[in-house]
Order: C-alpha cells, then structure tokens, then sequence
C-alpha cells in the first residue's frame, strides 16, 4: 500500500484501476468517484494507476476518460492524468499549431523550468512527435518572433546564483541603447534574453530600472506588432523575473469579467498544482480581493470545478 502522508493510506493501483471501472460502469459516470481518486495521486502513482488499469482490462485509461467525460473537466483530466514531463511536451505541441495565440505556454516552459527540466521535456517531445520542439516552433513562426522563441527553447542557461554586476550595467545600457528610439536592435535583446542566467537577467532588469526609471517592459516601443514579437519579449521578461507574478495575473486575466479563459485557467492549475502552486495563490490573492480558490468557485461549475479545487486542496 503507497502512503500520500502519514496518517493516510493509499489503495494500490490494482484497487484504484477497479474503482475507476467500476465508476464508469452503470448507466452514467461517476464523476465524483473519478476526481476522488485521480486528483488525490502523486505523478508516480497515477502512472502506476495507468499501467495496472491497461494490463487488468486490455484498454488505456485515457481513452476510456476521453469517452466517459466531457468538455473542460475531460481536457483538464486527461492532462493531469499525463506524467508532467509528457505533458509539457503535449501542450507544447498543441500550442504550435496556433503559436500567435499560444506562444505563452512555449515561453513558461522554456523559461519556468530548470535546463535539465527543459531538456526532458524535449526529449519527450522527441519520442511522442518523432521530430524536435525546435522543427516544429520554426515551421510555425516567422522573423522576430522565431528567432526569439527558438533562442528560448535551445538554449541550456547556467543555473546557479551569481550574478556579475559589471555585466548587468553593461548589458542594461545594451538595452536602452536598443529601446531608446523604439527601433529594437532585436538581436541584442533576443541575445541577452536568450543566452544569460536567470539570476543574471534579474539583475540585468533591475539595474535597467534603477538607471531608467522604468521597467524594461515598459521601455519596449508599443503600436504595430504583426507577429507578436513585442509581446512575446514581455512575456518573457515578466516570465523570468518572477514566474508567480507572471502566473498569478495569468490566473486574475483568465477569470476577468469578459468570461472565462478555461484553457489559460486549466493549464496553470494543472502544470503547477505538484510544484509550486502555493506561491502561485499568493501571488494571485495579492492582484485580487479573493483567494484562487474563491475565484474558481465563483467563475466555474460542475465536475470541473470541483477537479480544480480538488487540485487546490480544498
């Protein structure tokens, strides 16, 4: 029997592989059974899970999700129920087939993660695509754009702390120099963005700050932007230089008065709920009057909302 905690026993993959049949058996799914399990396993276990339900009845669990459930709670299911490797790789590719819309989720996985994490999600695109993350990021963009986001997911940037603080100056001048005019030396940006630590790029921003007065996103020029260069850099910028941030407007934006965005909303909660979520909701109730799990409440129903929560903890 596996344990989630001390005081908590887990059944073992053949007994949850005969819940969950069990739940889909009978004249209608049990939705809630389906969450009670699935959303209360680790990575390993739900792996685990998968392997024991094939090998006892001779079908993928998955595609028996994707014919009992629907809508947003089957999307949001049948991701998290993916090792989280394999899907970051899924989404990436997903996000390649509408990369002006998507361009977001190529940048938080090429920028949230470590090198070494980057670089297994690579590996795993490899094995479910048979071609490169890079092949496919290239077919699908043009000019700036294409250069910058290929700069973000073929690069393997140091990953320690220091930071040189000559270089910083240096390379926050690079900047205004490029910005200044509003005609962006794009190769000096996509360089610096593209290649330096992420602790280097920190200070490089905030040494851009304290000499400008302003933030390097908001230095960039704004107006005519065909191909979502311009704002593919913000994003990156805000990505890198605080990722909780970055997130935790993600979530605000997705849940804003103009309707719900379950895609963004599912994403975020699905790729973070194992990680760091908790910074997450702090960073979220600090840009908000709520707390997330209050918002998803308010701005989802039915089985989807409560896999959310679940997810949440609550």
């Amino acid at each position: 029997m596996a344990r989630n905690t001390v005081s908590q026993v887990v059944p073992s993959p053949a007994e949850d592989a005969a819940a969950l049949l069990k739940a889909f058996q009978g004249w209608g799914t049990d939705e809630q059974a389906v969450i009670a399990i699935l959303a209360h396993r680790d990575a390993a276990q739900r792996k685990q899970i998968m392997l024991k339900y094939e090998e006892m009845y001779n079908e993928s669990l998955m595609h028996r999700l994707q014919s009992e459930l629907s809508g947003d709670f089957e999307r949001a299911m049948c991701h998290w129920i993916l090792d989280p490797v394999e899907r970051q790789a899924v989404m990436a590719n997903a996000a390649t087939k509408c990369i002006l819309e998507e361009y977001p989720v190529i940048i938080e996985i090429a920028c949230t993660n470590s090198p070494a994490e980057l670089i297994a999600v690579k590996k795993a695109y490899h094995v479910l695509y048979n071609c490169s993350l890079e092949e496919d990021v290239a077919a699908h963009t043009i000019g700036k754009l294409r250069s910058l986001l290929l700069a973000l997911v073929s690069t393997y940037r140091y990953d320690g702390n220091d930071v040189n603080m000559g270089l910083a100056r240096s390379e926050a001048n690079i900047i205004n120099e490029a910005v200044r005019n509003g005609t962006t030396d794009h190769e000096e940006l996509i360089r610096i963005v593209g290649t330096r630590s992420k602790a280097q790029l920190n200070a490089t921003f905030s040494c851009f700050k304290d000499e400008h007065r302003s933030s390097f996103t908001k230095a960039l020029p704004r107006g005519t932007d065909p191909n979502g260069y311009l704002r593919a850099l913000r994003t990156t910028v805000r990505c890198i230089a605080d990722p909780n941030k970055y997130f935790g407007k993600v979530l605000k934006k997705a849940m804003c008065e103009s309707g719900t965005d379950e895609d963004s909303l599912t994403r975020v909660v699905v790729m973070h709920a194992e990680k760091d979520m908790k910074d997450i909701r702090g960073a979220f109730q600090k840009r908000s009057s709520v707390t997330l799990e209050q918002a998803i409440a308010t701005e989802t129903s039915g089985d989807y909302r409560s896999f959310l929560m679940a997810l949440l903890g609550s």
